[in-house]
């Protein structure tokens, strides 16, 4: 979605249609442009995204329903706030100025640090096809195995914020699924690398959106992500 105005109904379930919106057709759901989407009904909108982004579930009338498609806010941000130590979300529409609604977000991604397409980035000769990559990318979804890894990894501190740790699993679960592949065990990869490759990035865009919080919300000011350690007996051998 680019824009425009998005209502319960669309992303969730039409009643007057009965018909089921966005969420349970998708892996995914892109506000593009987010800074430009309304909603038809601000605190309608926000509970329901509130509810599911907590569970995965919503209701809409009589109507419950379970879904697990991800939720990604796409904008630009003014060149005067692009650091996460500025208010970044005071561009987002007002629907968004809650603590309790950023909260139920794993991750904000700086965009101005991604190079723009250029001629040295693209590739001649051999290449995976990209519905075939497409395919892989939406079976990885189900493959709960890369999840039961990093539990085994990840020693989580006692009375550790349980949104910002299964964040962070959960963030640390999808860049092994897309750099380590090939894991099926703790001893599949080496400590080292999963600290830098996974874990290490998945705390950091966690904190920016705590920070973020805190920034929205005084309760919120000061926290920090919960220190998360590697178990390092359980994975591979470092060379």
């Amino acid at each position: 979605c680019s824009g425009g105005v998005m209502s319960r109904a669309k992303m969730f379930y039409d009643q007057s249609k009965r018909t089921t919106g966005l969420v349970c057709s998708s892996d995914f759901i892109v506000l593009d442009e987010v800074q430009s989407i309304t909603f038809s009904d601000v605190l309608e909108m926000r509970t329901a995204l509130k509810g599911y982004m907590e569970n995965g579930k919503f209701t809409v009338g009589n109507y419950s329903g379970i879904a697990d498609a991800g939720v990604v806010l796409c904008g630009n941000i003014n060149e005067n706030r692009m650091s996460e130590y500025e208010d970044m979300f005071q561009e987002l529409p007002k629907e968004f100025h809650e603590s309790a609604l950023i909260d139920r977000l794993h991750g904000f991604i700086k965009g101005w640090e991604i190079p723009r397409m250029n001629d040295d980035l693209k590739i001649n000769g051999w290449a995976l096809n990209s519905e075939y990559f497409c395919s892989i990318l939406h079976e990885l979804r189900s493959d709960a195995s890369y999840r039961v890894v990093v539990d085994k990894i990840v020693n989580v501190p006692i009375a550790a914020d349980t949104r910002n740790t299964e964040a962070i699993k959960r963030v640390a679960t999808a860049y092994l699924k897309l750099l380590f592949p090939n894991t099926k065990d703790t001893k599949d990869i080496k400590a080292s690398e999963f600290e830098r490759y996974c874990l290490n990035p998945a705390k950091k865009m966690r904190s920016i959106i705590l920070y973020q919080m805190g920034i929205l919300d005084k309760e919120f000011r000061g926290k920090n992500i919960p220190d998360i350690s590697i178990n390092r007996e359980v994975c591979g051998e470092e060379n």
